[in-house]
C-alpha cells in the first residue's frame, strides 16, 4: 500500500454548515480545510483521520466548552434537553408524577428511546448512560452529536445516533468555576464549584479536573398552583371494605361480599375539605370520597426535583514515549446521592385475600354496628345532603349504637360460644344484646370487616423510621461509576502513512438504593391477629386514626414499613484495536487516496441484582409471594469493522463502512452504512445516508426472573381505575432489533446566513417494546366484543358491559388469565401478569425533519448572532403485533402506549447572541407544541368538587378524529437569558 497525499478533503472547498447546528459556532463562511498543511484528527462519525472541519455525509451536531457556558448552566443534562431533537422522556426537568427521578438524565433521540442513542467518552463505550454521572462539566472540551444511525462503526444502540462527549487531554492553566442560581421564591437553590487544571509533570501532560454539584429540593407543595393541575390522585386512602349487612333488629342478613357491600373508611373526607398544597402542611390526610373509594392525594409528597450531591473526578495523562508511540491514561469517578421523596404507602392489592378478616375490636376500627334504618355515610358532614330514612334516628344510632355483651368482663365483646360463622357469611359472629339496650357488662360493638383494596401506611398513621413528620417517605439513592482507560498510539510498522491505537477500558457501576414501597405482608397479618386485651401494643390499625389511643406503634409501623436496600452491578470491559490510513486502489479522477480504518472490539458486559431482604424472603405485600432472588449474568461480544472514504471527484465523496457483531448469548449482526457528500456550489451542500443498524437486548431483560410492581389500569370492563399490583418477567427469546435509517441533507452558506435542512427515517423490525397492563386489558376487551359482539368502547358507564357480561366472558375461558379479578367482586383488579414484559413488536417508523439556520450580524454596538433550530415528528408509526394496524403515535400523549413515548409534532428553539469586548448575553426560547391529552382525567383534583382547575395544563375540548377526549396539552414557551463578563483575571 502506498500513500498519497494526506487524507484531508482539501479539494471539498464549499463552504459549510452543520446540520441542526444550535449555535454559530464556526466564523460565517469557514470553509472546508483549505490548507495543505493541517493537522489530521479521528471525529465522532468515523474512525477515518481528516482534516477539522471536513463535512460528513451524516448530519453532526457540535457544542464546544464555550457553547456550554453559554447555556447558562452546569447541568449537562438541561444542555441535551434543550436541543429539539432530544425528547422529553429521559430529561430530569420533565419529570410528570410518576417516576420522578432527578438521578438520571439519559438522551432520547427524537423518541426512540434513551437505548437507540449509543452515549460514548472520548470515543468509548459506558456502562452507564446517565449524564449526570460522567465527567465534570469543565473537563468537556466538545459534545459532538451524530443524528442518524451508526452501527456500522460504533455496533449495537447506535440507532438514532451517536452522542460523545469529548474530553480535554491537553491544557495549559488553571480555572475555576463557581455557579449558583436561586428561584425567585427562595425555594430552590443548585450551587456548583468545578476546577481545571492542566500542565506538564516530568514527562507527561497531565489535565486534571473535579466538580461537586448539590441542588435542594422543590416539592410539588411549593408549587401549588402547578400541583393543583397534575394528576395527584390515586385509589385507596387508606382502604375500601367489605361490611356485613344487618336488618332492623341489628341480625346479619347474610349478605356480605357484594358490590352493595362496599364502604369506604368512615373518617374519609371530603374535596371541600382540602385546602391545597402548602409547604410542610399535609394534604387532606384524611383522603377524597367519591363514590364508594376513597382516594389518596399524593402531591404533597412529590418533587419536581430531588435533593441531590454528586462528586466528580477526571484526570488524564499523556506521554510521548517516542516519536512512534504515546501512552496514556484517562481515568474518572463519579458519585452521586439522591434523597428522593415519594407517597407515603403505595397500595397493591394482589395479596388481599392473604390477610384476614379485621376484628371489630381492633383498636381504631370506625365501622360501629348499625340497622338498616340508618346507612352509613361516614362522618355527618352537615354540608352534604344525607341519604337516609330517618336522620335523626341515623344520628341517635351514631351517638349511641348497638352494644355487645361483655360477659367476661375484657373490654370486647364476647363472640358466640364456638366463635363460628353461624350463618355462613365469612365473618364469625358477635353476641348482641336481644333488646339492644345498654348493660353494665355491654361495650360498643364495631362490625368485623373484610378489606377490599388496602394502602398498608396512610398520612394518619405513626410515623415510620423513613418517614418525614408530614409523611413523606423517603428513599435514599448511592451510586458510583468509574471508567478506566489505558491507550496506546502508534504508526503502524509496514504501512507507510498508517497509525492506530489499541486500549483497555474497565467500566464499573454500583447502586445501593432503598426499597421503601415493598411493606412485609406477615407483618400485617400479625399485626391484624393480635391479642387486643394483653398484647394491645401489638395490633395493627389500618384505618384512618382520629383517636391517637388507637394508633398503632413504632415499631409495628416499622415492621410493617419493611425497608431494605437493593444493589445493583455492572461491569463492563472493552479492548478497541482500530488501524487507519490511505490505500491506492484504482485512480482517481479526484487525485485523492482512499481513507481507510479497520478494527476489532471485545466486550465483556455482566451485572447482578440483589434485592432487599424481604423481597428475597417473598413477604411482599406490593408484589408477590414468589422470592426475589440475586440475579445476575454475563456474556461476551466480538465485533469487526472496516470503512472507506472514497473522494471520487473533486466535489463528491463516497463513504462505506461494515461492522459484524457476535453475542456469546447467541445474537448476531452484520450491519452496513453508505453515505455520499456533494458539495454542488460553493453554497450549496447535499448529503445523503443509508444504513442499517441493531439494538441487543439488555442483558437483564433478557434473564430477568418474575419481579412485581405497580401498573396503573383503567379497565374497560369495570369502574377499576388504580394503579395494580403486575408481575412480570423476563424474555429469553427477545432478539435483535434491527433498524434501517436514510437520511438526506441540505446545507446553504451564503456567508452571513445558513441553512440546514435533513430530512430522516427510521424503519425498525423487532422492536423491543415494553408491555403494558393497560395494552393487556385492551386486548382482552377486543376479544370480548369479538366474540360477543358488544358495540361499547369502555370509556364510561354508558359503555362498559354489566356484571353478568363479565361474568359470562370469565365463565367462556377465553378470557385473559393473566388479568386476576376478585371472585367476589369482578370491579377490582387483585393483579394483572404480564409475561414476558418485553416482546419483540412488529416495527416502528419514524420520519422527521431538523431545521437549524443561523445569521451573524457585526455592528458598531457589538456583534450578534441569531440561531433557529426546530424539529418536526412527522410521522411514528408502530405496530405491535402482526395482526395489529399501523397507528401514528406523532403528536399525541400516547398513554397506555408502551412503543411510543409523548411526542409533540413539534419543537422549536429560537436564540439571539450579543457580544462585545468582554460582555456577552443570550437569550434563548424554548417552544413545545401542543398535545391531544388521551391520559386518565380521573386523578385530577377537579374531579373531587370542581374547585381545582388545571391552569396551564389541560383545557376542555375533544380531537374526535384521533379518537382523543379530555382537551389539551397546552402549548409550552419558556425564555432563559443569561449574561457574562470575561474580564476578570
Amino acid at each position: 500500500m502506498n500513500s498519497k497525499l494526506p487524507h484531508n478533503r482539501k479539494a471539498l472547498g464549499a463552504a459549510m454548515s452543520l446540520a441542526l447546528l444550535p449555535l454559530a459556532l464556526l466564523p460565517a463562511g469557514g470553509a472546508l480545510a483549505q490548507q495543505e498543511s493541517v493537522e489530521e484528527i479521528i471525529v465522532t462519525g468515523s474512525y477515518i483521520r481528516r482534516s477539522e472541519g471536513f463535512t460528513q455525509a451524516s448530519s453532526v451536531t457540535q457544542f464546544n466548552a464555550e457553547d456550554l457556558v453559554d447555556e447558562g448552566t452546569l447541568n449537562i443534562g438541561e444542555v441535551i434537553q434543550n436541543i429539539t431533537f432530544v425528547n422529553g422522556a429521559g430529561s430530569a426537568i420533565t419529570n410528570t408524577i410518576q417516576g420522578t427521578d432527578s438521578r438520571s438524565t439519559t438522551i432520547d433521540l427524537r423518541g426512540l428511546g434513551s437505548r437507540s442513542t449509543l452515549t460514548l467518552l472520548d470515543g468509548k463505550r459506558l456502562v452507564e448512560d446517565n449524564v449526570n454521572v460522567l465527567i465534570p462539566t469543565i473537563a468537556i472540551q466538545r459534545i459532538d452529536i451524530v443524528a442518524d444511525g451508526a452501527s456500522a462503526l460504533y455496533g449495537s444502540e447506535a440507532v438514532a445516533g451517536v452522542v460523545n462527549f469529548v474530553p480535554y487531554k491537553e491544557y495549559d492553566g488553571f480555572k475555576v468555576d463557581v455557579y449558583a442560581e436561586q428561584d425567585s421564591k427562595g425555594d430552590y437553590d443548585e450551587h456548583s464549584v468545578q476546577m481545571l487544571w492542566g500542565g506538564p509533570i516530568g514527562d507527561l501532560d497531565v489535565v486534571l479536573a473535579g466538580q461537586f454539584r448539590s441542588n435542594s429540593r422543590l416539592g410539588w407543595d411549593e408549587r401549588d398552583e402547578l400541583a393543583n393541575a397534575g394528576l395527584n390522585i390515586s385509589s385507596n386512602s387508606p382502604g375500601n371494605w367489605y361490611v356485613p349487612k344487618r336488618d332492623e333488629n341489628g341480625a346479619y342478613t347474610g349478605d356480605t361480599v357484594a358490590s352493595a357491600n362496599r364502604e369506604v373508611d368512615p373518617n374519609c373526607g371530603y374535596a371541600s375539605q382540602r385546602t391545597g398544597y402548602r409547604p410542610n402542611e399535609v394534604a387532606n390526610p384524611f383522603g377524597n370520597r367519591l363514590g364508594v373509594s376513597c382516594f389518596f392525594d399524593f402531591g404533597d409528597t412529590r418533587s419536581y426535583r430531588e435533593p441531590t450531591d454528586s462528586t466528580q473526578l477526571f484526570a488524564n495523562a499523556t506521554w510521548d514515549y517516542s516519536d512512534d508511540l504515546t501512552l496514556s491514561f484517562q481515568g474518572f469517578h463519579s458519585r452521586q446521592y439522591e434523597l428522593r421523596f415519594s407517597s407515603t404507602s403505595n397500595p397493591g392489592n394482589g395479596r388481599i385475600g392473604e390477610l384476614p378478616t379485621v376484628r371489630g375490636e381492633i383498636p381504631g376500627n370506625p365501622f360501629r354496628a348499625v340497622t338498616t334504618v340508618c346507612t352509613r355515610m361516614g362522618p355527618m358532614d352537615e354540608s352534604k345532603p344525607v341519604a337516609m330514612d330517618n336522620p335523626e334516628v341515623c344520628k341517635a344510632y351514631r351517638n349511641d349504637p348497638l352494644f355487645g355483651v361483655d360477659a367476661d368482663g375484657d373490654g370486647v365483646p364476647d363472640r358466640n360460644t364456638m366463635g363460628t360463622d353461624l350463618n355462613n357469611d365469612g365473618l364469625a359472629d358477635y353476641l348482641l344484646n336481644p333488646d339492644g339496650a345498654t348493660m353494665d357488662n355491654g361495650v360498643p360493638l364495631f362490625e368485623d370487616v373484610i378489606p377490599r383494596t388496602l394502602r398498608p401506611i396512610n398520612k394518619t398513621h405513626t410515623r415510620p423510621s423513613g418517614h418525614t413528620a408530614d409523611m413523606d417517605n423517603t428513599a435514599s439513592a448511592l451510586e458510583h461509576v468509574s471508567r478506566y482507560t489505558f491507550q496506546g498510539d502508534f504508526t503502524v510498522p509496514w504501512f507507510d502513512g498508517w497509525e492506530g491505537f489499541a486500549a483497555y477500558t474497565y467500566n464499573h457501576r454500583e447502586l445501593k438504593f432503598m426499597q421503601e414501597q415493598l411493606y412485609d405482608i406477615t407483618a400485617m397479618i400479625d399485626g391484624l391477629n393480635c391479642d387486643v386485651v394483653n398484647e394491645r401494643h401489638t395490633c395493627y390499625n389500618p384505618f384512618f386514626v382520629v383517636d391517637q389511643a388507637d394508633n398503632n406503634t413504632r415499631s409495628v409501623m416499622d415492621a410493617i414499613a419493611a425497608r431494605g436496600r437493593e444493589y445493583n452491578e455492572n461491569k463492563l470491559g472493552v479492548i478497541d484495536v482500530v488501524l487507519n490510513g490511505e490505500v491506492d486502489l484504482i485512480d482517481l479522477p479526484s487525485g485523492g487516496g482512499i481513507g481507510m480504518a479497520v478494527g476489532y472490539q471485545w466486550r465483556d458486559e455482566s451485572y447482578e441484582e440483589i434485592p432487599p431482604p424481604i423481597e428475597q424472603a417473598g413477604d411482599t405485600w406490593i408484589l408477590s409471594p414468589v422470592k426475589g432472588l440475586p440475579t445476575g449474568g454475563d456474556r461476551e461480544v466480538d465485533a469487526y469493522f472496516v470503512e472507506f472514504a472514497i473522494p471520487l471527484l473533486d466535489n463528491l465523496e463516497v463513504e462505506a463502512a461494515l461492522r459484524r457483531e457476535e453475542y456469546s448469548t447467541g445474537q448476531a449482526s452484520t450491519d452496513p452504512k453508505f453515505g455520499v457528500t456533494y458539495a454542488a456550489t460553493d453554497w450549496l451542500t447535499l448529503r445523503a445516508t443509508q444504513g442499517d443498524s441493531f439494538i441487543a437486548p439488555p442483558l437483564n431483560w433478557v434473564l430477568s426472573p418474575i419481579f412485581c410492581g405497580l401498573d396503573n389500569l383503567d379497565d374497560p370492563f369495570s369502574t377499576h381505575n388504580a394503579w395494580t399490583t403486575s408481575c412480570r418477567i423476563g424474555n429469553p427469546d427477545l432478539e435483535n432489533e434491527s433498524a434501517s435509517s436514510r437520511q438526506f441533507g441540505v446545507d446553504l452558506d451564503f456567508g452571513d446566513f445558513d441553512l440546514s435542512v435533513s430530512w430522516n427515517e427510521t424503519d425498525f423490525e423487532n422492536r423491543i417494546v415494553t408491555i403494558l397492563g393497560a395494552e393487556i386489558l385492551a386486548d382482552d376487551f377486543a376479544a370480548f366484543k369479538a366474540h360477543t359482539g358488544f358495540e361499547g368502547d369502555g370509556s364510561n358507564a354508558a359503555n362498559k358491559p354489566s356484571t353478568e357480561q363479565l361474568q359470562a366472558w370469565l365463565d367462556s375461558g377465553m378470557a385473559d388469565p393473566n388479568i386476576i379479578r376478585d371472585p367476589t367482586d369482578l370491579n377490582t383488579i387483585l393483579q394483572i401478569n404480564i409475561f414476558p414484559r418485553w416482546k419483540n413488536a412488529e416495527s416502528v417508523e419514524v420520519k422527521a425533519i431538523d431545521v437549524a439556520a443561523n445569521y451573524a450580524l457585526a455592528t458598531d454596538f457589538g456583534d450578534f448572532r441569531f440561531n433557529l433550530q426546530a424539529t418536526n415528528i412527522r410521522n411514528f408509526y408502530y405496530q405491535t403485533d402482526v395482526d395489529d394496524p399501523k397507528r401514528d403515535a406523532a403528536g399525541l400523549y400516547n398513554d397506555g402506549v408502551g412503543a411510543a413515548p409523548e411526542l409533540p409534532e413539534w419543537k422549536a428553539n429560537l436564540r439571539a447572541n450579543w457580544s462585545m469586548g468582554n460582555h456577552s448575553a443570550v437569550a434563548t426560547v424554548h417552544y413545545v407544541h401542543e398535545i391531544p391529552y388521551n391520559g386518565p382525567t380521573f386523578p385530577h383534583l377537579d374531579f373531587f368538587g370542581g374547585i381545582y382547575r388545571r391552569p396551564g395544563g389541560i383545557r376542555g375540548g375533544t380531537s374526535e378524529a384521533q379518537g382523543y377526549s379530555g382537551g389539551m396539552v397546552r402549548a409550552w414557551t419558556d425564555m432563559d437569558i443569561a449574561y457574562t463578563y470575561r474580564g476578570l483575571q
